[in-house]
């Protein structure tokens, strides 16, 4: 088994602590996701292949978009040069307010890059179903908690199923999950209670995490065998 769902619930977990100590701002909430989805695609690449990320022994790499240079989340490498790139987004709090700069910056990143050449982008979202919301300044008790519903979630099944061009993603996966605030536990969202039967249906399939590893899987087979 490629991927392993409990060793991932782990990793966010680990990460939504570091949030906590830390704060939004800081590197140190990235690493254990960005840990575990480096160790998930060398998995999948294996030998030959280097596996570029965010850690305490290892770093991103810069890649030459055709605008801007781009530090990218995971990246793998042949030779020292890139041929895959992976971005990931563990959104914490303010989602809706943000939802839009979100998307777009994305899309972004992901045209800059993809626009070069043959250079695949790949993206994963973690969502929290359930989102608290902070007015500025607080850092404690949200003023609110708003819930991801189908509406969020359709501008990323619009652009999975748009005709293939430089800023839609080579693929993209979605996972939503709750918190308990206290205890810091994950679980997954029940995605047939909480979306319509087609989002939900879409969600626990084609763009599930472990389709997205299955994916990824697919392509290194294609980059092999083209030689």
């Amino acid at each position: 088994m490629i991927y392993n769902e409990k060793d991932f619930i782990k990793a966010i977990e680990q990460s939504f602590k570091m949030y906590k100590l830390h704060g939004a701002r800081s590197t140190a909430k990235l690493k254990p996701i960005h840990k575990f989805i480096a160790e998930t695609l060398g998995k999948i690449w294996k030998n030959g292949f280097e596996i570029c990320y965010l850690g305490d022994e290892t770093k991103e790499v810069t890649v030459d978009g055709k605008y801007y240079p781009k530090d990218i989340d995971i990246t793998v490498l042949e030779d020292k040069k890139p041929i895959f790139c992976l971005g990931i987004k563990f959104v914490t709090s303010n989602y809706k307010q943000n939802a839009n700069n979100y998307f777009e910056n994305m899309m972004g990143e992901t045209a800059n890059i993809q626009a070069v050449g043959n250079l695949p982008y790949a993206q994963l979202i973690i969502l929290r179903h359930e989102t608290p919301y902070y007015q500025k300044n607080e850092t404690e008790i949200p003023s609110k908690i708003e819930i991801i519903n189908d509406k969020d979630i359709s501008k990323y099944l619009k652009l999975n199923f748009d005709v293939p061009q430089a800023h839609r993603p080579t693929n993209i996966g979605i996972l939503l999950i709750n918190i308990n605030e206290k205890t810091g536990k994950i679980s997954l969202t029940d995605l047939e209670k909480s979306f319509s039967k087609e989002t939900a249906n879409l969600l626990s399939k084609t763009l599930s995490v472990k389709t997205f590893f299955d994916n990824i899987y697919n392509y290194k087979d294609y980059y092999i065998l083209k030689g």
